[in-house]
């Protein structure tokens, strides 16, 4: 751990004593109302918490008989309060109604610092107006109002909100933490959270550990006595559980009290505490770990910090990472797989800037490894050299004085600089080449004036003219120079050594386009900003992709695209959008971007990262492993982009995946409301000409990883095949119609169609089920609802979640409006029987049927429902015991997923999704999105879970980043962290473990 966390928590001064009598640690408001059984609960635990040897307890003053019962007593309550250095304010909506606890805030900001009042909130809403830099007095209900007036800055609370709703909150898995977090000010200002919470396990670690050697001594006197080993072994076994257990509780939750802090440290002891256990806590920290950006972007990696507070102006990529320059004249370089970001101090004044018609900026350029780098501006050049430097070399960083100063570029091996500038005695642009090998990089300077003895003049090797405005200049293979006029849209290719054409004429560049590293591709947004134009230079070739930016996204501009010409990257307003545009392939992806405001320049590393530097920080984002995301149908992106009184409901989505068994690729359709239908990496189908379902809502089957299948609502089929519509689906009308046309036509409407193991499952709007081959060549199976042939269904898009299918296959659960929660056997079904119907519960609003699985085999399936009074419960499908009630606190709404792998629920909790562990009902964490939801609700279908990855419908499409079982979230960990935890980042009494946390971590 760091000195900080490691400092003892003993101080000489403080003997072992019983608590103070003359003074109290702190005074503890409360409102009897709202808290007059909770308060003398906690008030007990927070005196027990911090009992150590040498400390003296806590003494907090808590008033178990109240002014309002005798308001005589405020004289005695004042001198109390004279006598307390802190005040712990129970924030509720009874204290914020209530006289006398105003009384005490009041007195207390009357007469103490802010600092030393302490806010624990227990019920109601705290809510800060970012704009106005105040407290929102109309939307917050836990604080009296003299709190509330007077707060002027954002306020931290510790939140007790989940401990308060639950009944055996002294198991709770946050009562430690929030504890510490109340004593940690009380035992001093150099007292973290960490060392009491660290202090506190490692005193209950060591009592479990020694009632486990006293049950082990008393087992082993047994064997002797008996002459059984088994007892003493067994013994033996659960001390040493014991002892792991509470390492990776302490590893869980000082991952939770640093990760403010020290985020990347957080991610690893996370990850070493499910390696230790997988429990709920353990599970909760990692989960937290994994997604507390803000906004939740799934595929930012991480951000740090540029260390010496220096502010990056501009960065470029190198193979590993990227390098920049600051406006203080500083060189930063930063390889995220070495760890931190390293700073080149200058000894010179600020970068100036680069002028002239076609300049945009300064201009940094780098090494391939990003050892050497140099800087231009219209001053000259600024070179550096991270590392051991050369022999012979004394210095790693200097200035080359070039009035003019254009351009700059660096050798992959970093041999050789060179540099583009403005002569002023001849009107012309010059380039010229410098050799870095084995040089001493102090002696970097100009040609002109030079000072130094002739030994130690450095000349350039190669010095031209040339007729372009140079912006600028990259090295190529064969030993070649690009050179650049952006503004001309003309491009020449000059040997490296002569610096002399290579070619003979330069080459037209289109207008308004960016170039690769090399000079090689440039490319441009098209003119109605849908797609990317790519030029290459070499043969003359241009190809046109897909690269959809939002609508709602403002002012697009292209920025960047990498010397493979395979991504491009747009940078807008509102985020950036990165996409595949390899040629050949067929499939184009998209990523959307976002995390990170005002962002700076950013680039494309490596094959599947992006970096930017902004307000003195890099973030990186990663599209390693993810699919993109599926851009919002145009009807949709109309909708977000109108003002807030014009806002009205736009299309909802169907979402329907597939996972290949062999490659786990995973395939993604998104079928809208208002008849578009998008595959993901292929674009928006278009139905035949002619077709009678053009508009019209299409249900997504996927019959493989290349067909799709489109169910229009009367039974008429269309499959796709590589994201084209083969056409009508000849006979499958024929095969529907049997159960649809043959029964009352009021049922002959499909409202629900899913995949089950071996067939296409189709639901109509009388539940009657219709089971049809996959490969569509027998006839459907048909079995009538159970409720006679009165509608009780809606379509996914009206209502979805009524119709779930177990991963199996082997069971279909539905949920009629106002009818009682039935399963039906579908082997059953697909034998041919009709007696296939069992009732499991009343009725719901919401249904999903699971599977659950572990190493010996099968275990029962389960219901998780949605009940009409927004309860979710849980409940067996074949013991028939009665539903349990899963406790998920604070949660609002009807939106509801199940993610069986993890074994988590997520439901909407305002801004943000809120998870739970469903065996538990514990709150494992929260997600925030930016949900899209143009009528002011967000909908149930705005969130779809499948094969342990979560799809959300945001304001610029559909995200498919986001994977939450506990090996994919410890991979991420990993790779967010981008490093292996050390002895110095562990906790107090817990040892490294010996084995890597992170074997692959990048």
């Amino acid at each position: 751990m760091s000195e900080r966390r490691a400092r003892s928590l003993f101080p000489a001064h403080r003997a072992h004593a019983a608590p103070r009598t003359d003074r109290y640690d702190a005074f503890l408001s409360y409102s009897r109302d709202s808290d007059g059984e909770f308060a003398p609960a906690f008030h007990a635990q927070l005196l027990d918490f911090d009992r150590r040897e040498g400390v003296p307890d806590l003494n907090v003053f808590l008033d178990r008989t109240g002014l309002a019962n005798n308001p005589s007593l405020w004289d005695s309550i004042q001198r109390k309060l004279e006598r307390s250095d802190y005040l712990i304010l129970f924030a509720s909506e009874g204290a914020a109604s209530s006289h006398y606890v105003a009384k005490e805030v009041a007195w207390w900001l009357d007469h103490r610092e802010p600092e030393t009042l302490l806010v624990a909130l227990t019920s109601g809403k705290i809510v800060w107006d970012q704009t106005s830099g105040e407290i929102d007095t109309i939307s917050t209900t836990a604080l009296p109002a003299p709190l509330a007036h007077r707060i002027d800055h954002e306020p931290k609370w510790t939140d007790l909100t989940r401990l308060r709703q639950r009944r055996f909150w002294r198991h709770h898995p946050d009562r430690a933490t929030a504890l510490a977090e109340l004593v940690a000010p009380l035992r001093g200002p150099d007292v973290s959270t960490e060392e009491i919470l660290s202090a506190h396990i490692a005193r209950q670690s060591s009592v479990g550990l020694r009632n486990r050697l006293v049950s082990t001594a008393l087992g082993a006197a047994l064997v002797l006595a008996v002459g059984a080993t088994g007892v003493a072994v067994r013994e033996a076994t659960r001390a040493n559980e014991a002892v792991n257990a509470n390492a990776a509780h302490l590893l869980g939750a000082t991952s939770h009290v640093v990760h403010q802090d020290d985020p990347a440290t957080a991610q690893l002891l996370a990850v070493e505490a499910v390696r230790r256990l997988r429990d709920g806590q353990t599970r909760t920290a990692l989960f937290n770990a994994v997604t507390a950006n803000e906004p939740a972007d799934p595929y930012l990696l991480r951000t740090v910090d540029v260390p010496e507070e220096t502010e990056l102006a501009d960065v470029a990529p190198t193979s590993t990472g990227v390098v920049g320059r600051t406006g203080t004249g500083d060189l930063v370089r930063w390889n995220p797989d070495d760890g931190a970001p390293e700073v080149l101090r200058g000894d010179r004044t600020p970068f100036g800037t680069v002028t002239g018609p076609g300049r945009t900026g300064p201009a940094v350029a780098g090494s391939a490894d990003g050892t050497v780098v140099a800087a231009v501006d219209d001053l000259g050049v600024t070179v550096g050299r991270f590392g051991p430097l050369p022999e012979g070399s004394t210095s790693r960083q200097t200035h080359l004085d070039l009035p003019g100063a254009t351009a700059v570029a660096v050798t992959p091996a970093g041999d050789t600089l060179l540099i583009a500038w403005h002569d002023a005695a001849t009107d012309r642009d010059r380039i010229g080449s410098i050799n870095l090998t084995g040089r001493d990089l102090a002696v970097l300077e100009s040609d002109d004036g030079s000072l130094r003895p002739h030994e130690q003049h450095l000349a350039f090797r190669s010095k031209v003219g040339t007729n372009l405005s140079v912006t600028s200049l990259a090295v190529g293979s064969s030993r070649t120079v690009a050179v650049a006029d952006a503004a001309a849209g003309t491009l020449e290719v000059r040997g490296l050594d002569t610096l002399e054409p290579a070619a003979d004429a330069p080459v037209d560049l289109p207008a308004d386009a960016v170039p690769s590293p090399s000079l090689r591709d440039w490319a441009a947004l098209t003119p109605d900003g849908s797609g990317v134009t790519v030029h290459h230079w070499a043969d003359g070739t241009v190809r046109t992709a897909d690269c959809p930016v939002p609508r709602a996204w403002r002012h697009p501009q292209m920025v960047a695209i990498d010397d493979g010409a395979t991504r491009a990257l747009v940078a807008t307003d509102d985020g950036l959008v990165v996409c595949e545009i390899s040629a050949g392939t067929g499939v184009h992806r998209t990523w959307h971007l976002s995390g990170v405001r005002r962002t700076g320049p950013p680039v494309l590393v490596g094959t599947d990262r992006v970096a930017v530097a902004t307000d003195g920080r890099i973030a990186l984002w990663t599209t390693a492993g993810t699919d993109g995301d599926l851009p919002l149908p145009p009807a949709a992106g109309k909708v977000a982009t109108s003002t807030p009184d014009q806002a009205a409901d736009g299309p909802t989505a169907v979402l329907a995946t597939y996972r290949d068994p062999e490659t786990r690729q995973v395939s993604t359709a998104a079928a809208w409301s208002d008849g578009t239908v998008t595959i993901h990496g292929l674009g928006t189908v278009t139905l035949p000409a002619g077709s009678p379902d053009t508009g019209s809502p299409l249900l997504p089957v996927w019959l493989d990883g290349d067909r799709l299948l489109l169910i229009a609502p009367d039974g008429t089929a269309y499959r796709t095949q590589g994201g084209t519509v083969a056409g009508y689906e000849a006979g499958f009308r024929d095969l529907v119609a049997p159960g649809l046309d043959g029964g009352d036509p009021a049922c002959a409407t499909v409202v629900s169609a899913q995949r089950t193991r071996d067939d296409v499952l189709l639901v109509d709007a009388c539940s009657g089920l219709h089971l049809l081959d996959a490969d569509l060549e027998e006839r459907a199976v048909h079995v009538p609802g159970p409720l006679g042939s009165t509608p009780r269904l809606e379509t996914e898009w009206a209502q979805p979640g009524r119709v779930a299918v177990t991963d199996d296959g082997l069971r279909v659960a539905v949920a009629p409006r106002d009818f009682s929660l039935r399963v039906a056997d579908l082997e059953a079904v697909a034998r041919g029987e009709r007696d296939v119907w069992t009732v499991r519960g009343s009725s719901v609003a919401q249904v999903r049927l699971i599977g659950r699985r572990d190493g010996s085999g099968t275990l029962p399936d389960q219901l998780v429902t949605l009940g009409l009074d927004s309860a979710v419960r849980l409940r067996g499908v074949d013991d028939g015991s009665d539903p349990r009630s899963l406790d998920l606190a604070g949660t609002s709404g009807d939106v509801l997923a199940v993610l069986p792998g993890p074994n988590l629920v997520a439901r909407n909790q305002g801004p943000a999704l809120a998870f739970f562990d469903i065996e538990t009902g514990q709150k494992v964490g929260e997600l925030a999105t930016r949900l899209y939801s143009p009528g002011g609700a967000v909908a149930a279908n705005d969130v779809h879970a499948a094969d342990g990855q979560l799809l959300v419908v945001q304001d610029h499409g559909v995200t498919t980043g986001w994977t939450f079982s506990d090996d994919q979230m410890m991979a991420r960990a990993c790779a967010m962290a981008g490093r292996e935890p050390t002895a110095a980042d562990m906790p107090d009494g817990v040892p490294l473990s010996s084995t890597p946390t992170c074997p692959a971590a990048r």
